[in-house]
C-alpha cells in the first residue's frame, strides 16, 4: 500500500505543477489564487487537527508552523512566477530537486554525515540544473535568467519547508497542526501578494475559483497521501517516488502544452531522476 500511496502523492503533485502552469499563463489575480488554496488547505486539515495536543505543545507549533507556512508560500509564489518564464518541465524539475539544500541543511543544522550517495546525487542535481539553464537559454535569455534565478530560489525555500518539518517532529509538533498553519499562510500571504503584484485584492471570477478549488484539493491530497505512505512504508522509498512527479509534469506539458523535448532538457531530466535516486538510496 506504500507504494500505491506514494504514487498516488506523485500524481497529485504532477497534475498541481501543470495547473500552476496554466494558472501562471492567464492574466488573473494570483494572489487571490493561492489565498483560495490556503483557505480550502485549512479547512480540511480543521478534521485532523488535535487541538488539545498543540496547545500542550504551542510554542513549537507555532514557531515552526510559521517558519515552514513562510517558506511554503513564498516558495509557492516564486513556483508560479517561474512558470511564466520557463516551460512546466524545467520548473517543476528544479523544484522537486530541493534534496540538494536538505542535504547540506541536514549537515548544518542536524548534524547528518554526508555520504558518497548524497554527493554524487547533489552533484547530478547540480548538472541538471546547469543544463536546464543552457535549455533554457533558447529563448529570450533576460526572461530566462529571471526564471532560473526564481526557480532555484523557490527550490531552496522548498527545501527550507522541509528542513522544518524535520525540526518540528523532533519538538513534538504533529504534522496535521503544521499543514493548517500553512494553509493559513497561503489564505493570508497571497492577500498581501495580491496588494503587492495587482495594487488590490479583486473578486475572484469564476476561472480563478475553479483553478485555486482544483489545486487546492490536489495539494490536500499531496499532504494526505504523503502522510499515508509514509505510515505504511520506509521514508527514502516513498519520498523518491513522490518526487518524481516532474516527470508526470513534463508529460502533461508535452501533450497539452506542446512543450518542446530538446537535447539539453532530455539531459537534464535524467540528471535529476539520478540524482534522486542516489539522495534517496543515501
Amino acid at each position: 500500500m506504500a507504494i500505491i500511496f506514494a504514487l498516488c502523492c506523485l500524481g497529485c503533485s504532477a497534475v498541481n505543477d501543470f495547473i500552476f502552469k496554466l494558472f501562471a499563463d492567464r492574466p488573473m489575480s494570483r494572489g487571490v489564487f493561492f489565498s483560495i488554496i490556503g483557505v480550502i488547505l485549512s479547512l480540511l486539515m480543521v478534521f485532523a487537527v488535535d487541538f488539545k495536543a498543540a496547545e500542550a505543545n504551542l510554542t513549537n507549533t507555532l514557531i515552526w508552523g510559521c517558519a515552514a507556512g513562510f517558506f511554503s508560500i513564498v516558495g509557492n509564489v516564486l513556483l508560479i512566477e517561474a512558470m511564466e518564464k520557463l516551460s512546466a518541465g524545467i520548473c517543476s524539475t528544479i523544484y522537486r530537486l530541493n534534496l540538494i539544500f536538505v542535504v547540506p541543511g541536514a549537515m548544518l543544522f542536524f548534524g547528518e554525515r554526508l555520504t558518497p550517495m548524497q554527493l554524487a546525487g547533489v552533484t547530478a542535481a547540480v548538472l541538471a540544473i546547469v543544463l536546464f539553464s543552457f535549455s533554457a537559454m533558447s529563448g529570450d535569455k533576460k526572461s530566462s535568467v529571471t526564471g532560473m534565478v526564481l526557480i532555484v530560489t523557490a527550490s531552496l525555500l522548498r527545501a527550507g519547508m522541509g528542513l522544518s518539518y524535520k525540526q518540528s517532529f523532533l519538538c513534538g509538533v504533529e504534522e496535521p497542526a503544521l499543514v493548517f498553519i500553512n494553509g493559513l499562510f497561503w489564505a493570508v500571504g497571497g492577500l498581501i501578494y495580491a496588494l503587492l503584484k495587482d495594487g488590490k485584492i479583486k473578486c475572484p471570477d469564476a476561472p480563478t475559483v475553479g483553478f485555486s478549488t482544483i489545486s487546492g484539493l490536489f495539494v490536500s491530497g499531496i499532504v494526505f497521501f504523503m502522510a499515508k505512505s509514509l505510515q505504511a512504508g520506509a521514508a527514502g522509498v516513498v519520498l523518491s517516488i513522490a518526487q518524481m512527479s516532474f516527470l508526470g509534469t513534463l508529460l502533461l506539458s508535452v501533450i497539452f502544452l506542446k512543450e518542446k523535448l530538446e537535447k539539453f532538457k532530455i539531459a537534464g531530466i535524467a540528471c535529476g531522476i539520478t540524482a534522486i535516486l542516489f539522495l534517496a538510496l543515501k
